[in-house]
C-alpha cells in the first residue's frame, strides 16, 4: 500500500555542514479550509433520527438524511404529534435569523459589560487609568491569569477574577477568593430554552415580510358541518345564472291582427337599448310596434351653427324636427325628440342607455352550450350579435369574403312542422324550427359547433367573434389611422415630434404590459407531442 503523501520543502543549513537549500520531505500536507464561526448553538435541539450534520466545502453546514440521501441547508426538527400549521417554529430551523440574533445578543452583552465596569469604577480617574492601561496577558480568553501567586493561583488585582465575574454575571458583590476560577457559566432550563428559541407565527411573519412577498387570501371557517352545508346551499341559490348586472330591457306589446296592442295581445317585443343610437331605437320601435317605416325630410336653414334640419314623418304624420351642423347630427336630434314623444315613460332610461356601450359580463354565457335554443333570445336581450352574425364573422375572418358562402332552405313537413337545412362548405345541418327566422339562427348554432368542436360554451364564441372582438378591431384600425395622420405634421429637415411622442407612449404601454405578466414556470411539452412551426402557413383554421 502507498504511504502518506510527503511534500518536499527546503531544509535549513545543518550545523555540521552540508549544502544549504537541500530539499527534504515533510510528513504532512498543509491546506486551508473555510469553516463557519458557530453562533447561538442550541444544545436542547437534537437532530431527528437518521440526520447528520456535515460541513460543506463552502464552509456552511449541510444536513444529510443517510437513508434517503436528502440534503437541506436548514436544520430539520422532529414535529411529533404537534400541528403542522399551528406549532412554533424552532429558531434553529431558520439559520439566517438564528445567526442574526446571536450576533445581536453578542453585541448587546459587550455594550452592557462596558457600562457595568464603568459603573463599578465610579467613572473616577483611577477607573480611567485602569481602562487606558494595556490589558494583561490572557489565557483561554480570561484576563488576569498572567499574574500568579504561590501554587500557580491568580492574584486578585485591578483586573481580578471578581471584575471578570462582574462582566459576565452583571451582579455586584464581594470578590471571590483568589484561588477560585469561575468561567462564563450559564444555567438554562428546557422551558426557558423553548420560550427563547421558538418563534411564534407573528414573529416569523414579521421577519419573512422583509425578504419575501405575501398576498392576503380570504378563508371561510365554519363552526360546524351543518353551518358549512347551509352556506353551500345558499351559494348554490345565488349562483343561479342570470343576465349581467345593469341590463335594462324595453318591452312593448305588438299589435295583433285586429290592431289591438293591449294586455290581451300575446305578442311582445323586447329590446335592449344598450349601445344603440336614438335612430336605431326609433327604427326598431316603429317597425315592430307600429309596423311603419319612418321617413326623414332634410332642409337647410339660415343658421351658421346648425345649418341643417331633419323632420321625421311617420305614417304621413310629422313628429319632430332636429337641427345640427350636419345631416347626421340633425337626424340624431330629430330621433331623440321623437322618442321622447312616443315613449315618454322610457325617456330617462333611453337617455341613460343610448350612445353608451358597456361590455356585458360574458361569464353568464359560459354556462350556456352553443346549441342551446335560448341563445338567440338571450343575445337580443344583452345586445350581443345573433348566431347568424357570429357565423358570418367567423367565415369572414378565417376565409375572407369569398369563403362566406352559405346555402340554406326551409323544408315544410307534415303536422305543421318545419325543417331548416343549412350548408357551409362540407358541413350540412338539419334543425327543427318554428319558422324561417328561428331555423336560421338554430342552424347557425349547429354549424358553429361543428366548426369549433373544442368549444362548448356560447361565451367562448362571443369572446372570439362578438362585440368585444369587433370593438378591438375598430380600436386597432383607429390607432393605425391616427398614426397615419401624424405623418402630416412632419416638416422639412426636422424630426417629427408627434410620431416620436406616439412611439414613446406605445413603448411605455408595452413595458407596462410586460411587467404585468409574471411567468409561472417553463413549459416542457411531452415527448410525443410535436410543436407547431414558427411559420403561419401551418396554422389550422376552422375545418370547412
Amino acid at each position: 500500500m502507498k504511504g502518506p503523501r510527503r511534500r518536499r520543502r527546503e531544509a535549513p543549513v545543518p550545523e555540521g555542514g552540508g549544502e544549504a537549500g537541500e530539499e527534504s520531505e515533510a510528513p504532512y500536507d498543509e491546506r486551508q479550509k473555510l469553516v463557519l464561526v458557530e453562533k447561538g448553538s442550541n444544545h436542547f435541539e437534537v437532530l431527528p433520527e437518521g440526520w447528520v450534520q456535515v460541513t460543506h466545502n463552502s464552509g456552511m453546514p449541510v444536513y444529510l438524511h443517510k437513508q434517503s440521501r436528502v440534503c437541506t441547508m436548514a436544520k430539520p426538527y422532529f414535529l411529533g404529534q404537534a400541528s403542522v400549521r399551528k406549532h412554533d417554529i424552532p429558531l434553529s430551523a431558520i439559520p439566517c435569523l438564528q445567526y442574526l440574533r446571536a450576533l445581536e445578543v453578542e453585541r448587546g452583552e459587550g455594550s452592557g459589560a462596558e457600562e457595568r465596569v464603568e459603573k463599578r469604577t465610579g467613572g473616577s480617574e483611577d477607573g480611567k487609568e485602569r481602562r487606558d492601561s494595556p490589558p494583561l496577558p490572557t489565557e483561554n480568553g480570561v484576563e488576569g491569569v498572567g499574574k500568579t501567586g504561590a501554587g500557580g493561583c491568580p492574584v486578585a488585582g485591578s483586573n481580578s477574577l471578581a471584575a471578570a465575574l462582574a462582566l459576565t454575571s452583571g451582579k455586584e458583590g464581594p470578590p471571590l477568593p483568589g484561588g477560585l476560577m469561575v468561567g462564563n457559566a450559564k444555567i438554562e432550563t428546557a422551558v426557558e430554552n423553548l420560550q427563547l428559541q421558538s418563534l411564534e407565527p407573528e414573529q416569523l411573519r414579521q421577519y419573512c415580510q422583509s425578504r419575501f412577498l405575501f398576498r392576503t387570501i380570504k378563508i371561510i371557517r365554519f363552526k360546524s358541518w351543518a353551518e358549512r352545508r347551509r352556506f353551500q346551499k345558499m351559494n348554490k341559490k345565488k349562483e343561479r345564472p342570470q343576465l349581467p348586472e345593469g341590463t335594462k330591457l324595453i318591452s312593448l306589446r305588438k299589435p295583433d291582427d285586429d290592431g289591438n296592442s293591449g294586455p290581451s295581445s300575446k305578442k311582445e317585443w323586447i329590446m335592449n337599448p344598450n349601445g344603440k343610437s336614438y335612430v336605431c331605437i326609433l327604427h326598431e320601435y316603429v317597425q315592430h310596434a307600429l309596423k311603419k317605416q319612418p321617413k326623414y325630410v332634410f332642409k337647410e336653414v339660415e343658421n351658421a351653427a346648425t345649418p341643417y334640419a331633419a323632420t321625421i314623418m311617420i305614417n304621413e304624420m310629422q313628429y319632430s324636427t332636429g337641427y345640427g351642423s350636419s345631416k347626421k347630427q340633425a337626424k340624431m336630434q330629430a330621433a331623440k325628440a321623437t322618442l321622447e314623444i312616443l315613449l315618454p315613460e322610457l325617456g330617462e332610461k333611453i337617455r341613460e342607455e343610448s350612445n353608451t356601450k358597456t361590455d356585458a359580463d360574458l361569464s353568464y354565457f359560459d354556462e350556456i352550450r352553443i346549441e342551446d335554443p335560448r341563445v338567440p333570445d338571450l343575445c337580443n336581450k344583452t345586445s350581443e350579435l345573433s348566431p347568424y352574425s357570429i357565423l358570418l364573422n367567423c367565415l369572414q375572418r378565417n376565409f375572407g369574403l369569398d369563403g362566406a358562402s352559405i346555402d340554406s332552405r326551409l323544408v315544410t313537413q307534415k303536422n305543421q312542422k318545419n325543417e331548416f337545412v343549412m350548408t357551409v362548405g362540407k358541413h350540412t345541418v338539419q334543425v327543427q324550427c318554428k319558422n324561417k327566422k328561428d331555423g336560421k339562427q338554430r342552424a347557425s348554432q349547429a354549424i358553429l359547433q361543428k366548426l369549433h368542436p373544442h368549444i362548448n360554451s356560447w361565451g367562448s364564441l362571443l369572446r372570439l367573434y362578438g362585440n368585444r372582438s369587433m370593438q378591438t378591431m375598430r380600436e386597432k384600425k383607429a390607432e393605425e389611422q391616427e398614426i397615419t395622420l401624424l405623418q402630416s405634421n412632419a416638416t422639412v429637415n426636422q424630426p417629427n415630434t408627434s410620431i416620436i411622442n406616439k412611439l414613446k407612449q406605445e413603448m411605455l404601454k408595452l413595458q407596462e404590459m410586460r411587467n404585468s405578466i409574471q411567468p409561472i414556470g417553463k413549459f416542457l411539452p411531452p415527448e410525443d407531442v410535436a410543436l407547431p412551426s414558427a411559420s403561419g402557413i401551418d396554422l389550422n383554421n376552422v375545418d370547412l
